[in-house]
C-alpha cells in the first residue's frame, strides 16, 4: 500500500513540457522540485539557438494546464551534470513536489517516470522499474534494460523503492548499450553556478540553496494525503528499526532551511569530521556544501543516526547562533525535544554534550568578514554597454575608489588580518622541460596545521607555461568552490622558484566564458581575489632571518626600500626590519637581487613585471616607486597588502588611471606562519 502511494504522488507531480502554441505537444518529461519550480533535462528544449530563445512553454500536470518559462540552465552540454534545467510557472496551481533524497550513495531498485506519445498521438504517463547497475561519471547513474526508456521520457524523476525519494531525473536510452541512464540528485549543486536565463534570477546568488531549502519548507509542511513524508514514515516502519526516521529528517531539514548557509563548504566538512570523530573520504564533485548534504551524511553511522543526527544539528545550532539566533534556538529546541524520546542517559549525552570545539561564526554585518568582492556581485557598470570612458563606467570607478581606494581598504584588510582561506599552486619546473611545470595544489582554511593537498598533475606530463591556464582550470573552480563564502574569496598564492617570478598569474581568468553576460569569476584573476606569489624553496620550518622579517612588517608599519638595480642590492642586508624592497625592474634583469632579498630573510616583496630599462631607469621608474611609498606608507601592517593590491588591480581594470602605476606589480607574499610543507608532512587525502 505504501509503495502504491509513493507511485501515486510521483505520478501526480509529473508534468510534461511542450511549446505553449501546441498543447498536444511532447518535447519531454519533468517534475515538480519545489513550488512552481519544474526540473527537467535541458536537452528537451530547443537551446541551440540560446536559452534566452526557448520561448514560451507549456506545462501539463495533474488537473492544470499552465504557462512556463525555462530560468536556469546548466548549459545543456553532453556529461549528465550539464543536462538540467529549471522551469518557472507563470501561473499559481495546486500541485505535489518529489521528495528528493539527501544522499549521495547510489540506489538499487528503481522507478522512472515520465510521458510519452503512443501512436494515437495525445500524450500519456509511463513509468517503469527497473535497477541502477552502475555510475557513469561522478553524475551519472546507469539503469538496466529491465525496460525501454521512451521518446518523451527524459527529464522524468527516477524514484528509489527502498527509501521512497527521488535519487534522479531520467536523461535517455543509452545509444549502442544497454538500458538507459540518469542524472543523479546530486547533480543540483550546478545550479549554485547556473547564470538566470532572461537576468531574472528569481532564485538569488545560490539558486540550488533557495531551491531545495523552498523544497524542505514545502514538505515540512505538506500534511493530508499529499504528504511524502508520512508516505516515506510508512515506507520506514514496514523496514526493520530505524531510529532517525523520515518524519524526523524533515522536520530537521525544514530548521536547517532557516539558518544561513555554511560560511564555506571546507567549514561544513570540518564541521562533519569532528561530528564523526574521523575525517570522511569526500568525493570531489559530491562533497556536502549545505546544511542539508552534512545531514545527509549521517543516517548510517555505526554510533545510531539518531544520536549522530542530532549531535550534528546541535553544533549546526551552536555555529550559526550568532548569524542567526531565533532560527538556531529553534534548531537547538527541536533538537532537545527530539532527544527526550531517546533513552535517559543517551538523551542527557546528546543535549548536555560540550560544544566548545564548535566555534560560532561571527555575524552576517561584521564589516572584517567583507575582504574582497562577494562572488554574487556583478562587474560594476555591467549594466551598461558604455565604454571605459562612459558615465557609466566613471561611476564604476568612483565606487571601487569610495569603497576599495588605496586609503579607505587598509583598515578593513588589516581588521580581517589576511588570514582567510588559501589556495596554493606548486609549479616545479620539470628537468628536461624548465619552461614546463609540474602542478600541485593546497588549500589552508587557517594555520598551518589546516593544509590538505586537493590536487596534483601526472607525474609524467609536465604542462607548459603558457597552457596552465587551462590545465588548472578545473582544479581551480574545484578548491574555490570549497573555500570561496559570500563575503571573502580564498586567495591565490603560486608558489615557484625565482627564475619563473615573471610569471603574471594575476592576468590568468577562467579559460572559457560560461554565457554572454559578464560575470566577476570570469575577469582576471588579480581583479576579484587576492593573487601572490611564494618562493618554492621555502618549504618546511622557516629560517630564523625569514621569521624576523615577517614580524617587522606584520607587526609595525611596512616601508619601502627602493632597489633600482643590483647595485643597491647591498642594501638589503642592513634594511631595517619593516622594510619592503621594491624593484622596478622585471625579474629576468632582478633575478639575482629578488634571490638576495630571499636569502636575507624578505618575506615581502614588491616589483615590476614589465618596464623598459634599455636606457636605465625612467619617469615610469619613479612614478612605480612613488606609488609603492606611498601605498606602504599608509598600510599599518604588511597583512594588508594583498587585498590593497587587489583593489589597485580592480580600479585598473575600470581604467582608473590613478592607478595605472600598478597595472604590472608583482606581489611576494611568503608568511612563514604558514610554510608550503613538504608532501611527507602532510597525508595525501580526498579535499575536506
Amino acid at each position: 500500500m505504501t509503495a502504491h502511494k509513493l507511485d501515486v504522488l510521483t505520478s501526480r507531480a509529473t508534468v510534461r513540457i511542450g511549446p505553449a502554441a501546441e498543447p498536444d505537444t511532447l518535447w519531454g518529461s519533468g517534475f515538480f522540485v519545489a513550488p512552481g519550480w519544474v526540473l527537467t533535462c535541458a536537452h528537451v528544449l530547443p537551446i541551440g539557438s540560446g536559452p534566452e530563445r526557448v520561448g514560451d512553454l507549456r506545462v501539463h500536470g495533474h488537473g492544470f494546464d499552465a504557462p512556463a518559462g525555462l530560468a536556469y540552465c546548466l548549459g545543456g552540454g553532453p556529461d549528465p551534470e550539464q543536462d538540467l534545467a529549471l522551469l518557472r510557472l507563470r501561473e499559481d496551481v495546486d500541485h505535489l513536489c518529489v521528495r528528493l533524497t539527501d544522499r549521495s550513495d547510489p540506489p538499487l531498485g528503481v522507478t522512472a517516470y515520465g510521458w510519452r506519445t503512443p501512436a494515437t498521438g495525445v500524450p500519456q504517463r509511463w513509468q517503469g522499474k527497473s535497477e541502477c547497475n552502475g555510475r557513469d561519471g561522478p553524475y551519472g547513474l546507469t539503469i538496466e534494460p529491465r525496460t525501454e526508456i521512451p521518446h518523451g521520457a527524459s527529464g522524468g524523476p527516477l524514484l528509489d523503492h527502498e527509501r521512497g525519494a527521488v535519487v534522479g531525473i531520467v536523461k535517455a536510452r543509452r545509444a549502442g548499450k544497454d538500458g538507459g541512464l540518469a542524472v543523479a540528485a546530486a547533480a543540483l549543486h550546478g545550479l549554485r553556478e547556473a547564470r538566470p536565463v532572461g537576468g531574472a534570477g528569481e532564485l538569488g546568488h545560490d539558486p540550488y540553496a533557495a531551491l531545495i531549502r523552498a523544497h524542505d519548507r514545502w514538505h515540512h509542511g505538506t500534511t493530508g494525503p499529499g504528504s511524502w513524508v508520512r508516505a516515506q514514515n510508512e515506507l520506514a516502519a514496514a523496514g526493520p528499526g530505524q531510529p532517525w526516521r523520515p518524519v524526523d529528517a524533515a522536520a530537521a531539514a525544514a530548521l536547517l532551511a532557516e539558518l544561513p548557509p555554511p560560511r564555506s563548504p571546507a567549514r561544513l566538512q570540518r564541521l562533519i569530521t569532528k561530528v564523526l570523530g574521523d575525517e570522511p573520504w569526500w568525493e570531489d564533485e559530491l562533497a556536502p556544501r549545505d546544511w542539508r548534504d552534512g545531514h545527509g551524511r549521517l543516517p548510517d553511522h555505526a554510533d545510531g543516526a539518531d544520536i549522530v543526527s542530532l549531535h550534528y544539528l546541535r553544533a549546526v545550532a551552536h555555529v550559526s547562533k550568532l548569524r542567526a539566533a531565533r532560527q538556531a534556538e529553534a534548531l537547538e529546541s527541536w533538537v532537545r525535544e527530539r532527544a527526550a524520546r531517546l533513552p535517559s542517559p543517551i538523551g542527557r549525552l546528546v543535549t548536555e554534550m560540550d560544544m566548545s570545539a564548535y566555534t560560532p561564526d561571527p555575524p552576517d554585518e561584521e564589516p572584517a568578514a567583507t575582504v574582497g568582492p562577494s562572488p554574487a556581485q556583478r562587474l560594476p557598470g555591467s549594466g551598461s554597454a558604455g565604454s571605459a570612458g562612459s558615465a557609466g563606467s566613471a561611476a564604476s570607478v568612483a565606487s571601487a575608489r569610495s569603497v576599495g581606494s588605496v586609503g579607505s581598504v587598509g583598515s578593513v584588510a588589516s581588521a580581517a588580518c589576511d588570514e582567510g582561506p588559501v589556495v596554493a599552486v606548486e609549479l616545479e619546473p620539470d628537468v628536461y622541460r624548465p619552461r614546463a611545470f609540474h602542478w600541485r595544489i593546497w588549500s589552508w582554511y587557517g594555520t598551518a596545521d589546516t593544509a590538505r593537498p586537493l590536487d596534483q598533475s601526472p607525474d609524467d606530463e609536465p604542462t607548459p607555461l603558457a597552457g596552465l591556464p587551462y590545465v588548472l582550470d578545473r582544479p581551480l573552480r574545484r578548491a574555490f568552490g570549497l573555500l570561496d563564502t559570500g563575503e571573502r574569496r580564498a586567495r591565490l598564492e603560486l608558489a615557484l622558484p625565482v627564475e619563473h617570478f615573471d610569471v603574471d598569474v594575476h592576468l590568468w581568468r577562467p579559460p572559457v566564458a560560461s554565457g554572454l553576460l559578464p560575470h566577476p569569476a570570469e575577469r582576471p584573476f588579480g581583479v576579484h581575489r587576492q593573487v601572490v606569489l611564494r618562493c618554492l624553496k621555502r618549504r618546511g620550518e622557516p629560517a630564523q632571518e625569514w621569521l624576523e622579517r615577517w614580524r617587522g612588517v606584520a607587526e609595525g608599519g611596512p616601508k619601502a626600500l627602493p632597489i633600482p638595480s643590483s647595485a643597491y642590492a647591498s642594501e638589503l642586508g642592513a634594511g631595517p626590519p619593516g622594510a619592503v624592497p621594491v624593484l622596478c625592474r622585471p625579474p629576468a634583469e632582478s633575478g639575482d637581487t629578488l634571490t638576495e632579498a630571499l636569502g636575507a630573510g624578505y618575506g615581502v616583496v614588491l616589483w615590476s613585471l614589465r618596464a623598459d630599462h634599455t636606457h636605465g631607469c625612467g619617469p615610469r621608474c619613479d612614478e612605480l616607486h612613488d606609488g609603492a611609498a606611498g601605498l606602504l606608507n599608509r598600510t599599518q601592517h604588511a597583512t594588508a597588502l594583498p587585498e590593497q593590491l587587489r583593489v589597485l588591480r580592480e580600479r585598473v581594470s575600470l581604467a582608473d588611471t590613478t592607478a595605472a602605476w600598478a597595472e604590472h606589480l608583482a606581489l611576494l607574499y611568503d608568511d612563514p606562519r604558514r610554510p608550503i610543507p613538504h608532501l611527507d608532512d602532510v597525508p595525501v587525502e580526498s579535499p575536506s
